[in-house]
């Protein structure tokens, strides 16, 4: 019983850690058109969903420069939480100096400027 007590409180504190793009399994980026990715990203159900949001999009900032993009938006969002914790979102892509009057849109560079730890909701 303190076996399971310690277990539990080990996981509890464990919110994990970022995980690059470039560690990422397959499934977890599928290019639906030329400029649109679906992007998932999982962690453990301790992890806040503030942070994984963060996790997330600091995934997608790295995808878009990879991808020779410079800003992304998020749309068309899926949640799922059982023993781990999944979200994915459908990005969009965009190059160039940034739409005037666009919603939502971010500056991948900005993005990847910050701790993944600390990122917060833009």
């Amino acid at each position: 019983m303190l076996l399971v007590a310690c277990l539990l409180t080990v996981a509890a504190c464990a919110t994990g850690n970022y995980t690059p793009l470039a560690g990422a399994d397959k499934d977890q980026v599928e290019q639906l058109k030329e400029n649109v990715y679906r992007v998932e990203y999982r962690v453990s159900s301790f992890t806040s969903q503030e942070q994984l949001d963060a996790y997330l999009r600091r995934r997608c900032a790295e995808l878009t420069l990879r991808e020779g993009y410079d800003f992304f938006h998020l749309a068309q969002r899926a949640d799922v939480l059982a023993l781990s914790r999944r979200t994915s979102m459908t990005v969009t892509m965009y190059k160039g100096s940034k739409p005037t009057g666009a919603v939502d849109l971010h500056d991948a560079r900005d993005v990847l400027a910050k701790p993944a730890i600390l990122l917060k909701n833009e």
